[in-house]
């Protein structure tokens, strides 16, 4: 075995960008580090989701350079914090040569292709009138695909956290909002075959939704189970072995 070299350290293979807030974190959302069963490496990026509701040339410049700054550390792969990130998708990955994973938007072309491309994607977002047809066309959603959306905006608990920037984040207050929500959404929407969760902050409530709605609930966290897997496999077998012989 030969140990690497050329970087300041080493093992931390994933690579998550933070805006520099100060919202609660627990874990579940892939802000806390506790989330994920690996050692991540946190880049921060000076500004907030609002700078990506119309975006600008320098909040692309900031994400840009964020994701370069972790691949000269050594990070092989690189996801948001921020679904409103998915409007900078492709410059994010044309920036370096890691694979990026800018939103869990870029999950619903996968997820279109796993229910048989007929019903409807639920979405929950952080605020249904800030999610624009062009964050969905930066995550490479066509209009072929069928989307219900509902936001978060009227859920109390929710609005005084992440839109409002409370600091004080009752966990049982905010799985009863996502609740809400998801019973909302399928309401409106009787053809609804899976749920993604496109705020990242509401990754941590997956088997709350699972367990009560008995559908598939993609997120954020668990696209990076996938990423760490495709950037760094475990081992199954001793090379050092011949199992044919």
């Amino acid at each position: 075995m030969i140990a690497e070299s050329g970087y300041p350290f080493y093992g931390q293979y994933i690579g998550v960008l933070v805006f520099n807030g100060n919202s609660p974190r627990v874990p579940g959302d892939p802000g806390h580090a506790d989330t994920f069963p690996f050692p991540t490496c946190y880049e921060v990026v000076t500004g907030t989701f609002a700078d990506l509701l119309k975006g600008s040339e320098e909040i692309k410049r900031k994400l840009c350079d964020a994701v370069k700054n972790l691949e000269n550390k050594g990070v092989r792969a690189v996801i948001g914090d921020c679904g409103l990130m998915a409007l900078y998708q492709q410059e994010m990955a044309a920036s370096s040569s890691l694979p990026i994973l800018s939103s869990a938007l870029v999950l619903v072309p996968l997820l279109w292709n796993l229910i048989g491309r007929r019903g409807t994607i639920g979405i929950i977002t952080g605020h249904s009138s800030l999610l624009h047809d062009k964050h969905l066309y930066g995550a490479g959603i066509g209009p072929d695909i069928k989307l219900e959306i509902q936001g978060m905006e009227h859920e109390k608990h929710f609005r005084e956290i992440i839109i409002d920037g409370g600091l004080d984040l009752n966990v049982n207050l905010m799985g009863k909002d996502i609740l809400a929500a998801t019973a909302k959404l399928l309401r409106k929407n009787k053809e609804v075959k899976v749920i993604l969760l496109e705020c990242s902050n509401l990754a941590t409530y997956s088997l709350s939704l699972q367990e009560e709605y008995k559908l598939p609930v993609f997120d954020i966290t668990g696209a990076v189970l996938m990423l760490k897997h495709a950037i760094h496999a475990p081992r199954y077998y001793d090379e050092r072995q011949d199992y044919l012989a």
